[in-house]
């Protein structure tokens, strides 16, 4: 998720001394970091103090909610007991940047109806994190884009005969991030997508002007469709265009993904990756890139097999390139256990233009986890953080290059939490404190919390890069106000 003159770490650090774990202890508490950094115990740190945001006057980062010139960071909110009789709602919290980075203090909570979206039969218990957000109607705010469903009338199916469709609403935003006034707004989709709908939506900038775009696959697995913006009010988009896939079929198909669009700077077109579904064994996948002359290729190239992906310049010559590769993940039948030669324990670059496509073999402690392209010291190159609920390692080619050790708070809720449990995921990875380096956003969820959070991270990592070091440490388990 793109972004970029202040130095670690981060210099609101004295502000937050009591909020959030800047210091730079390594595990021996001698402040080094490296290759091999890790952290201290984490203190179970909760920031119980929130304001608004200050107002912005509009970007074009998408993931700038209140368009201050601030990336910011959108998660799940640990409600206790979310959903239950007499509980608070499910919630997803903003965590708004500064010219510092991430400030955990300044924050705001939304539960699905101040979202506007319909109410759920029965009601949820999960948080109704947006499947993405995107600046639609071009006024410089990032819109929420959520994804509900709704069951089809016999005589409105498809020619897949799907009995329910995924449908797509739309919370306008604004300067204090997403308006809490009336009903989301439904996405309108092109005639011909009405009756089946889309399995998946994500953004981008399709055609390289600017503006933010959305990119849907079809649930019978036939097409990508391309929504270009700006977006009517009535959530309808300007034009629409559609790129077939060679091996349609709803069996055959899983994910959608897309490049990020810069958030400043020169338009670029971003790419669109299609995941081939799969059981547990790795699966290959059909690749749209950018047309050096500005646009989306009309056909596909389909691509190694390998469940792991990620977008990113991973040979540092200013063009974005494609990752895939094997993500470590195996199918539990007999027999199935092993990947071919080619597939096991490798990945390939697929470059921007016409360069040769490159293997590399993945270090073998490096062999489970999905894919994020990181960048943690700014030279212009990614390379890929491989994620992994004990130590997410970084690789170079075929190099690791650092680890992100970090250890749980000591206690949690009066329960004692040894060292070595739960675990951690790669949320997110770009430049919040615009200093041209990437920091990684890393959280915690532990099986004993589960009873009273469900699923949902509580504690949370800024980290400076891929060092021992933190710009934010803090928990997110009274970011919602209780029922």
């Amino acid at each position: 998720m793109p972004a970029r003159t202040v130095t670690r770490p981060f210099a609101v650090c004295a502000a937050l001394a009591l909020l959030a774990g800047c210091g730079g202890s390594g595990a021996d508490g001698s402040g080094t970091s490296g290759g091999n950094a890790s952290a201290a115990r984490a203190p179970d740190v909760v920031p119980t103090k929130s304001r608004p945001p200050k107002p912005g006057r509009g970007s074009a980062d998408p993931d700038d909610i209140n368009g201050d010139g601030h990336r910011d960071l959108l998660m799940k909110a640990a409600v206790p007991s979310p959903g239950q009789q007499g509980g608070p709602p499910p919630a997803v919290a903003v965590v708004f940047g500064s010219a510092r980075g991430l400030d955990p203090t300044t924050r705001t909570v939304y539960t699905s109806r101040e979202l506007g979206l319909p109410a759920a039969e029965p009601p949820s218990t999960e948080a109704p994190l947006p499947d993405t957000t995107a600046d639609l109607d071009d006024d410089g705010f990032p819109d929420f884009v959520t994804r509900g469903g709704e069951d089809v009338p016999a005589q409105e199916r498809g020619p897949s005969g799907l009995a329910q469709r995924g449908v797509e609403y739309v919370t306008w935003g604004g300067p204090a991030g997403p308006r809490r006034a009336g009903a989301a707004t439904r996405l309108r989709l092109p005639a011909q997508d009405a009756a089946e709908g889309y399995s998946g939506t994500v953004r981008g900038d399709f055609d390289g002007d600017g503006r933010h775009d959305l990119a849907g696959l079809r649930a019978d697995g036939t097409s990508v469709a391309l929504l270009f913006g700006p977006f009517s009010r009535a959530g309808a988009a300007a034009r629409t265009e559609r790129r077939p896939l060679a091996d349609a079929g709803p069996a055959s198909y899983g994910t959608l993904s897309a490049d990020e669009p810069p958030a400043a700077g020169k338009p670029r077109t971003t790419g669109v990756y299609v995941h081939y579904g799969n059981d547990g064994e790795q699966s290959a996948g059909e690749y749209f890139a950018a047309r050096s002359d500005g646009g989306l290729a009309a056909t596909s190239r389909t691509v190694r097999k390998g469940n792991g992906h990620a977008f990113g310049d991973f040979d540092g010559d200013g063009t974005r390139d494609l990752a895939v590769g094997d993500d470590g993940e195996r199918n539990d039948e007999p027999g199935a256990s092993k990947e071919s030669a080619d597939v096991h324990g490798s990945y390939a670059v697929y470059p921007g233009g016409d360069g040769t496509v490159r293997t590399y073999r993945v270090p073998r402690i490096a062999r489970l986890g999905s894919y994020t392209a990181v960048d943690p010291d700014g030279d212009g190159r990614d390379a890929l953080l491989r994620d992994h609920p004990r130590t997410p390692v970084l690789i170079d080619r075929d190099r690791r290059t650092g680890r992100l050790v970090r250890k749980p708070p000591a206690r949690v809720d009066g329960m004692r939490v040894p060292a070595a449990s739960g675990w951690k995921q790669v949320h997110a990875a770009a430049d919040f404190d615009s200093d041209g380096k990437d920091e990684v956003v890393l959280s915690w969820t532990w099986t004993k919390l589960q009873g009273t959070y469900g699923s949902t991270p509580t504690h949370w990592w800024l980290t400076d890069g891929v060092s021992a070091r933190d710009d934010a440490v803090f928990s997110s388990r009274k970011f919602a106000p209780r029922a």
